[in-house]
């Protein structure tokens, strides 16, 4: 296996290296995508996860579909971004077949829920815009929380590694209201799938709803979820939850930059509080894992947010240069770069599934045939 194909970007005392040599040669993962939608996503210029609003609003249930079935139900076409770069979910799916991990999708909380078998919902329904100071009743939250505690316990004793991957349209937005919300500086920090990210933008959001929600540092010390519930998104409780059960038992990867490097920050916010379903002295093996394109973009510096929330972060590299397709080339000049657990899926393809990076591009590009229709 290559030794470059997996970049470790922050050790964090050695815990990053660990959890590599900990997935060679794991044949059992589970894989949960977690998909959610926040009214914030209607806001032109924060998300490429889908042409326009409405299609931003079902994205997370075209990707879900995607990556279970090959294809969106209904006649469907995969998300492309406003440029016209198709869905990280081709990346997923080929990646899936790979390293032979079984799939959950859970619906947090959704405009539209996928049109799937065994969905698995858990969440009221989609948030609301960031600026309102009030995504989510605290209580919806908390119920979000407590069922990834649930389903974390279950399934850190059926499997080796558990990847949690995501799809939430507008969620670096959110991300960024979380970190701040928990008092990280995160502004101008996070990641974001357009190429010229608007952070002004993103910061006057969040600005708005902590205003809005007149929330107090010292009440987001005591309980972290009110930050969730002021700025956040359904997504973000439910996979904190799960992580923080699962990664007693077995190594959780979070897969993705800036969305994940929140729920990682505020996992251990949660652990630092008197929550009586946490066990704070047991040992717990979390990380994140995304893309070189998140980690190299220049707008962003997601390697030193790692680095400010002490988060064991890696970054897989594949060279999309080599592509047969100009929909995934584009990759590599900073369109879209991450989502669905994209980075994270080609690392434990690597990793754990023995793929070489060249067999790794070509099974995306076999799958990019399938999934993306051809256009005369």
């Amino acid at each position: 296996m290559s030794s470059d194909f997996v970049r470790i970007v922050n050790a964090r005392n050695g815990e990053m290296p660990g959890v590599v040599d900990a997935l060679r040669n794991r044949t059992n993962g589970a894989f949960f995508l977690c998909v959610a939608s926040s009214e914030s996503s209607d806001i032109e210029g924060i998300s490429a996860a889908g042409a326009s609003p409405d299609l931003r609003r079902i994205t997370p249930s075209i990707d879900a579909e995607a990556l279970i079935t090959g294809k969106p139900s209904g006649g469907a076409e995969l998300p492309v971004s406003p440029t016209g770069v198709v869905s990280p979910v081709v990346i997923t799916r080929a990646c899936t077949r790979l390293a032979g991990f079984g799939i959950t999708v859970v619906d947090c909380g959704t405009y539209k829920a996928p049109d799937l078998e065994n969905v698995l919902k858990v969440g009221k329904g989609r948030s609301r815009c960031v600026s309102t100071g009030c995504a989510q009743e605290y209580e919806d939250v908390r119920e979000l929380f407590y069922s990834g505690l649930e389903i974390g316990a279950e399934v850190g004793d059926q499997c080796d590694y558990v990847i949690l991957g995501e799809c939430v349209p507008a969620g670096t937005t959110t991300a960024l209201g979380v970190l701040t919300a928990l008092g990280v500086r995160a502004a101008g920090l996070v990641s974001s799938s357009l190429q010229k990210p608007d952070h002004s933008t993103k910061d006057r959001l969040v600005s708005d709803g902590l205003k809005a929600a007149a929330l107090f540092l010292q009440d987001v010390v005591e309980r972290p979820l009110k930050a969730v519930a002021a700025v956040g998104d359904p997504m973000q409780p439910f996979v904190a939850g799960l992580a923080l059960a699962a990664s007693t038992r077995v190594p959780v990867i979070l897969g993705g930059g800036s969305q994940m490097l929140a729920v990682y920050a505020l996992a251990q916010a949660l652990l630092k509080t008197d929550m009586k379903a946490l066990d704070n002295t047991l040992d717990r093996s979390i990380s994140v894992i995304t893309t070189k394109w998140v980690v190299d973009d220049s707008a962003s510096n997601v390697g030193e947010l790692s680095r400010i929330i002490g988060a064991p972060f890696a970054c897989s590299c594949p060279n999309f240069r080599l592509s047969r397709h100009e929909g995934l080339r584009s990759y590599e000049d900073g369109n879209v770069k991450e989502g669905v657990a994209a980075g994270a899926s080609m690392a434990v393809a690597h990793i754990a599934g023995g793929a070489e990076p060249g067999a790794i591009v070509e099974a995306i590009d076999r799958c990019y045939d399938e999934m993306v229709p051809v256009r005369l």
